[in-house]
């Protein structure tokens, strides 16, 4: 672990709808990282809870006798950047309306901006990540719940609301049902506990997750058709089971396309891990 004079830090916080994690970076890598679960039962005490991630985390820096710059948050949820209000935050309800990075930053006496989730996964991604190399770029992201960002010459696409949010898009027109209500579905509302199930030889699990990767085909040559990105980034953490879908997702996507020079669809999986998430909102600051 070193820490130079010459380096920008700035600490980022990942706030998802299990688990939330802090890390301490210095622009390129994180030093240090910490995480918990994420509360859910008072505003307050998610709040503690965070600035207990960030604590060790300041102390650290202060030791080393370098300045910390300020703190990226990244929320699941729809957010207005503009306003740093969450506007709609459906896994963790008790975040829809409120500002968060203004409270933490009143509370820590550091700047403060905040973000997306998915955003900020794509955001780290696609700078220092597996889409560094591409200028536009679609990122989804799987874990809780389904997230999704577009990185379009050098920067996100907001768009005029920010409700960049493939989760809400309509895959089941006889039902009416969104990606996000199929993949909850399909998976129980835990995705975790049903890829276990489906690694243990459950063929209902197995067929579940079959499932997902055809919705998921689904969705991204819709991506494919409107956004015409160079490539899909995959990300959080329901990848660590992508072998369960991910071949159908491919199969299902190179069906929809029309001939055989736009099946050449790169589909990538993160680079950085789960980290990217707090990468990304430490990204904001520097």
């Amino acid at each position: 672990m070193s820490f130079k004079k010459d380096k920008k830090y700035s600490i980022g916080i990942d706030i998802g709808g299990t688990n939330m994690k802090a890390i301490l970076f210095d622009g390129k890598k994180t030093i240090m990282d910490y995480s918990l679960a994420t509360p859910k039962d008072s505003l307050e005490h998610l709040i503690i809870m965070a600035l207990a991630l960030v604590e060790p985390l300041m102390k650290k820096a202060q030791e080393n006798k370098v300045k910390i710059s300020g703190i990226g948050l990244g929320v699941a949820g729809i957010v207005n950047t503009a306003e740093n209000l969450i506007i709609d935050a459906p896994n963790i309800p008790l975040l829809s309306g409120i500002k968060l990075s203004e409270i933490i930053s009143q509370r820590l006496s550091l700047p403060s901006k905040m973000d997306n989730d998915a955003e900020c996964f794509l955001r780290a991604e696609a700078i220092l990540g597996a889409g560094a190399n591409h200028k536009n770029i679609y990122g989804i992201t799987l874990g809780t719940s389904i997230g999704g960002a577009w990185w379009h010459n050098g920067d996100i696409y907001y768009g005029e609301r920010g409700l960049s949010e493939p989760s809400r898009m309509i895959i089941d027109f006889s039902s009416s049902s969104t990606l996000e209500q199929s993949y909850q579905k399909l998976t129980q509302n835990n995705p975790l506990n049903m890829a276990i199930e489906a690694f243990r030889g459950d063929q209902l699990a197995i067929m579940a997750y079959e499932e997902v990767g055809k919705l998921l085909g689904l969705a991204c040559a819709n991506i494919m058709f409107v956004v015409d990105p160079e490539a899909i980034i995959f990300g959080g953490g329901v990848m660590e089971s992508s072998e369960l879908f991910l071949p159908t997702l491919k199969k299902t996507l190179e069906e929809r396309m029309p001939n055989a020079s736009l099946k050449k669809i790169k589909l990538l999986k993160t680079k950085l891990g789960n980290d990217a998430g707090a990468i990304g909102a430490a990204l904001l600051i520097n």
